[in-house]
């Protein structure tokens, strides 16, 4: 820990000086991705996660994700593995996208969110419904967008982080980021480690084996070539360590240690001029773990995989107020564990984008995708979305999308357990909404119809030989449906700041065959944040509802997580508040009144915990 302290001292005397002789001055931001995700997501929701939702939620991205969207979050104990199930549909129906590339997992084809770091990103944002094609053709569920800000112009900036908490948990960040005329520079780094070791309500035991640590880092840079042309590099690197935690009833026959790596590499190039606009991207991105079923032990088994894509958007005006677009794709990816010869898999797309807008009226956008696997035959996807504008303060929008999703390499190849049989999962996926907005409030709501074949479940229910062994199978047809609502209201009297983000899902996902619910997909998902800030003083409140969740496929009542309500309370007082520097002081209370809950079937997860940090930005 000293080191990391020492770190950022050296950092923090380095800059100080310089960073009070400049003030921010007017910026030109590189946020192409941002632009992009609401050019084409003309229908559907984008719930935009604001900096103070970010900045309370600092201790995992589990945590954000939870309190601030309607995605249920499966976590295996806190710190654990960690996925999200998006409109009840599974996690490889959830893409993350990173500055404009998909970044799930080659092997299981999701993304372990305890893997990421809240604090590295400067934009978060949440769009739900299929229809991303551009960004691959099985996000059904929805997307999660993940980009970092450049800026051009004269600026310098530094930011400080330090956090401990209960269970012996540090947290240390450091970012800076540098802009010129011409050129603009962000990097960060970040630690954290726990002991994790709470005690679970209810028993008299403990988190046993929860440990862990992880580093993560993230470089950004931007040139301008020319008044049309701008290239940026993005890298972001991860190593961790984390202990697998026991569950009930024998927490300490636990003793297993898991470490992974992962390295993202992104060059883009972006050429705008006139009608014309034109991107290339050139990815390179690496995964890579390491499983000890004793931790004790050298022996381990391992995975890896790397993969290399290239993408080509051109873009042309056609009128002020049309334009089409077009995305070629071409990307090899590859894949192996200790069990596992490498498989390689190769995929060429090409996709086109036509964007209309209706005078005043609204606009709308429609969708083709085409894919050439080199393992399966892949049908067109499309997808379709609209948005009238039926009042000045009211919209309605629809949008339907087809959707497809082949079987990962874990799906198929994961030793002793993979299915082979698999076939690819297809749906249709439909959605109308309403929304009201005005300066203080905004209002969402909708309903949502998701029609999957095929669909593919990892289940302990799976194989009648194996019973209790988790494998994937395909359910012959799974009904999705339900409604969404949010809520964002906020206020301003006389220098009483209030704010007010509410969502509210219920979600009924069903094996049309057999008339069940799928395990895990809990009805009723509720999560609101009330905010207020006063000069110096900061407030906030944030409440959870999860409903009863089944965890088999024939849904006994015997075999169920229950409902759970829990609330967190937190607060920060700012020490100093000036045009260039501003240093708070946070405390953070989660589970204020100590309840009793789980996520997932015999995993507890921590009573009351108090978290104090210090954010100093210069």
């Amino acid at each position: 820990m000293m080191k990391i302290f020492s770190f950022l001292i050296l950092f923090l005397i380095g800059f100080s000086s310089y960073a009070q002789l400049d003030s921010v001055q007017h910026l030109n931001v590189v946020n192409i991705n941002s632009i992009v995700l609401k050019k084409h997501s003309k229908g559907y929701k984008i719930l935009k996660l604001s900096d103070s939702l970010i900045v309370n939620n600092t201790e995992s991205f589990s945590s954000l994700l939870r309190y601030n969207t309607p995605i249920y979050i499966k976590e295996y104990g806190s710190g654990g593995t960690s996925t999200a199930s998006f409109r009840g549909t599974s996690a490889s129906n959830t893409a993350v996208v990173w500055n404009g590339i998909n970044i799930n997992s080659i092997n299981n084809g999701q993304t372990g969110f305890n893997s990421l770091n809240v604090s590295l990103f400067d934009n978060i944002d949440i769009r739900s419904g299929g229809g991303s094609i551009e960004f691959g053709s099985g996000a059904v569920g929805g997307t999660i967008h993940l980009n970092n800000d450049l800026h051009f112009g004269k600026y310098l900036k530094n930011e400080l982080v330090a956090s401990i908490g209960s269970f012996d948990t540090y947290h240390n960040l450091y970012k800076f980021s540098f802009g010129s005329k011409k050129t603009a520079v962000k990097f960060g780094f970040s630690y954290n480690e726990s002991e994790n070791d709470y005690k679970w309500l209810g028993y008299d035991l403990k988190n046993e084996n929860g440990a862990y640590h992880n580093t993560d880092f993230s470089f950004n840079i931007a040139q301008k070539l020319s008044n049309f042309t701008k290239i940026s590099f993005h890298s972001s690197k991860y190593t961790g360590s984390r202990e697998f935690s026991g569950e009930l009833p024998n927490p300490s026959a636990a003793n297993e240690k898991y470490k992974d790596l992962s390295f993202q590499n992104l060059i883009d190039v972006n050429y705008n001029k006139n009608a014309t606009s034109q991107r290339l991207k050139l990815a390179y991105l690496t995964q890579e773990y390491q499983y000890f079923a004793n931790k004790n032990a050298s022996s381990y088994s391992y995975g890896k995989s790397k993969r290399y894509l290239i993408n080509y958007d051109f873009s042309y005006k056609i009128t002020s107020n049309s334009s089409i677009e077009s995305f070629t794709e071409y990307e090899s990816t590859f894949g192996e564990t200790d069990q596992m010869l490498e498989k390689n898999r190769r995929q060429f797309s090409q996709s086109f984008i036509f964007n209309q807008q209706v005078n005043t009226l609204g606009s709308f956008n429609a969708k083709l995708r085409k894919d050439f696997n080199s393992d399966y035959t892949m049908p067109v996807v499309f997808a379709l979305g609209a948005e009238l504008n039926t009042t000045k303060n009211t919209f309605v929008r629809v949008n339907g999308s087809r959707n497809y999703r082949v079987p990962s390499y874990n799906d198929l190849y994961w030793p002793a357990l993979g299915n082979e049989d698999l076939i690819p999962e297809s749906s249709y996926q439909a959605e109308i909404g309403v929304g009201y907005k005005t300066k203080n409030l905004q209002v969402d709501a909708g309903g949502f119809f998701i029609d999957t074949k095929d669909k593919i479940v990892w289940t302990p229910g799976g194989d009648p030989d194996r019973p209790g062994v988790w494998v994937p199978i395909n359910f012959d047809k799974v009904l999705n449906k339900g409604l969404e609502l949010t809520v964002i209201y906020k206020i301003n009297l006389n220098k009483h700041y209030f704010n007010l983000n509410a969502n509210y899902s219920y979600t009924i996902s069903k094996d049309k065959i057999t008339k069940e619910l799928l395990p895990y997909i809990p009805k009723h998902l509720f999560n609101s944040n009330l905010g207020y800030s006063f000069k110096k003083i900061n407030i906030f409140y944030q409440q959870l509802y999860t409903g009863k969740v089944f965890t088999t496929t024939d849904n006994s009542e015997n075999y169920t997580v229950p409902a759970f309500s829990i609330g967190n309370l937190g607060g920060s007082y700012s020490l100093l508040k000036t045009t260039n520097s501003t240093l708070d002081l946070g405390l953070k209370i989660n589970n204020l009144f100590n309840k009793a809950y789980q996520v997932l079937p015999g995993r507890p997860m921590p009573n009351r915990n108090i978290n104090f940090n210090i954010n100093y930005k210069f």
